[in-house]
């Protein structure tokens, strides 16, 4: 990075003559020590105040800024504090002095607002990177411009990956006569003739989530060889890291980790560890020849690298989720192949007869398979929001048990007074049962069970994979409704013998222990009670006065 330190030594030299620069820089952490240095240089420690206000698009890039300037200025020197959080700066400021801050412009204005931030000894403001916070929205360009409103007399560093006419504008409005500060793009070498480069692919995760997301790359697509592409070193000693965690070893020519130097020998797979930021990176993959090219980004550098790549750009998707997809339509041609197999419903060739004649066959059984998905997602919904008691019962248990076609039943000892509820059923036996949640039909959930219909190709699996789970803390027993049934049948009917019939019970009223009219006789008075007044005769004090 040779231009970028001919580059910051040229500026450093150009604030002393000027306030305002405009710098055109790509967006890497090298270039954050560009235009940082000069800020920084103008701090007076003793003046006190906060004397440097950098403002970012997002707080990712307020702490990249935050690390670089401790990196550049050392633990005892200057730090620039980001502000990630409104509230927690706000104890910062009240319990030491602080020179210099980072963070978006709502943050920062909010701070202002709030008095927390004094703005009169701020002495140099930056913008780092001005296309990117213009193009977050009108809320952040009100909030941008409130807080440059209140630096009048603080100078102005525009850092920008390319002079838009938006950004031209900003300069022109906020940083009049500034003086430009480029870098020259460094030269991109020449396509081979036979080689045509492929789209680009990306994967978006958060800064902090680059790890993850090569791990996942890795294990994803298998390739026999790749080159990791980082653009700086401590990328390039995390890549290292993660690929040393996989089991690659430095001598692994097949496996690499590069700080974009890119060879001529031929790579299956090129992974941008950071996004490039130039053409030139771009196009020196190609020297690879490689069959496919990632890029690991954040959301907010896409649009950056749709333009890199001249819009031959396209999301990956990771085989997992797109696997998923995969076996939900296998069920549903599972499910139609075993409709067809009982023979063409002659009832509904009637209904789409006429509808031959305007479109192809093809074309109606998409249109049908279509609504059938939406009706049945409106009904699954329907009963997840739907209260036990407010489900509608089955009016006929031969209709009950018969289900759906190409479905079956399973009956799970659970109910609603162990505090289940419709979703922890479905996502048990999506879960445990390892099947997608599409293919769970309807769920009759009691008080002291659960009939849950699932596809009869799954019944087995789920049965044998849930059998024994725990749910709100109980052990559930699966089985089949019919086995259950004929669980019930072979113990036959309770045993009541001991109780005889109730023929040959006597009459209630021919008790030994009943009168003539069927009454408990009065039980006899005891002994010694015979002085005792009988109810309804006044108190024995009453009648010794009498």
């Amino acid at each position: 990075m040779q231009e970028l330190e001919e580059v910051g030594e040229h500026a450093s030299g150009q604030v002393g003559r000027n306030q305002n620069l405009v710098y055109t820089l790509p967006h890497t952490t090298e270039s954050i020590a560009e235009f940082l240095t000069p800020a920084l240089a103008r701090i007076d420690p003793s003046a006190g105040g906060t004397q440097v206000v950098v403002v970012t698009r997002d707080a990712e890039t307020a702490l990249a800024i935050s690390e670089t300037g401790l990196h550049l200025a050392g633990p005892a020197g200057i730090e620039v504090v980001p502000i990630t959080s409104a509230a927690r700066a706000g104890r910062i400021f009240k319990t030491r002095p602080v020179l210099a801050v980072a963070g978006t412009a709502a943050e920062l204005l909010a701070l202002v607002r709030s008095s927390v931030l004094k703005l009169d000894t701020v002495r140099t403001v930056v913008l780092a990177w001005a296309d990117d916070i213009l193009g977050e929205g009108p809320e952040v360009v009100s909030a941008l411009e409130g807080v440059l409103g209140e630096l009048s007399e603080a100078g102005r560093i525009i850092v920008t990956r390319k002079l838009t006419p938006v950004v031209e504008n900003l300069a022109e409005r906020y940083a009049r006569r500034a003086r430009r500060v480029g870098v020259a793009d460094i030269e991109a070498p020449q396509i081979p003739a036979d080689y045509e480069m492929p789209i680009i692919k990306y994967v978006t995760v958060a800064g902090s989530a680059r790890a993850g997301a090569l791990r996942r790359l890795l294990d994803d697509l298998d390739p026999p060889s790749a080159m990791i592409v980082a653009r700086d070193e401590p990328a390039a000693a995390e890549a290292t890291r993660i690929m040393r965690t996989l089991g690659y070893h430095d001598d692994d020519e097949s496996m690499t980790v590069t700080r974009g130097y890119v060879g001529n020998a031929p790579t299956h797979t090129v992974i941008f560890y950071q996004p490039p930021v130039t053409p030139g990176e771009l196009q020196r993959v190609s020297q690879a020849k490689p069959v496919q090219v990632v890029v690991v980004a954040a959301p907010g550098e896409v649009p950056w690298l749709r333009e890199l790549a001249s819009g031959r750009l396209a999301p990956l998707n990771f085989h997992g989720p797109e696997r998923r997809a995969h076996d939900r339509e296998e069920a549903v041609r599972q499910e139609l192949r075993t409709v067809l197999a009982r023979g063409v419903p002659a009832r509904e060739v009637i209904s789409l007869e006429p509808l031959l004649q305007e479109f192809d066959g093809t074309e109606l059984a998409a249109a049908a398979l279509h609504v059938l998905e939406r009706e049945r997602a409106q009904r699954r919904l329907a009963e997840v929001n739907q209260t036990p008691a407010a489900r509608p019962k089955p009016a006929d248990g031969a209709r009950a048990r018969a289900g759906a076609a190409g479905m079956t039943r399973l009956f799970m000892t659970i109910g609603t007074r162990d505090g289940v509820k419709v979703g922890d059923l479905m996502g048990i036996i999506a879960g445990e049962g390892g099947i997608p949640g599409d293919r769970v039909g309807k769920i009759d959930l009691q008080e002291s069970h659960a009939l849950v219909e699932v596809a009869e190709a799954d019944a087995a699996g789920v049965i044998t994979r849930v059998n024994g789970s725990m749910i709100k803390g109980r052990r559930v027993v699966v089985r089949g409704e019919r086995d259950r049934e004929d669980r019930e049948r072979a113990a036959g009917p309770r045993d009541r013998s001991d109780r005889g019939a109730r023929s040959d019970r006597p009459d209630r009223r021919d008790r030994p222990d009943r009168g003539a009219r069927g009454e408990r006789p009065r039980p006899t008075r005891r002994p010694g009670s015979s002085d005792r007044p009988t109810r309804g005769s006044p108190p024995r004090r009453d009648r010794d006065r009498s």
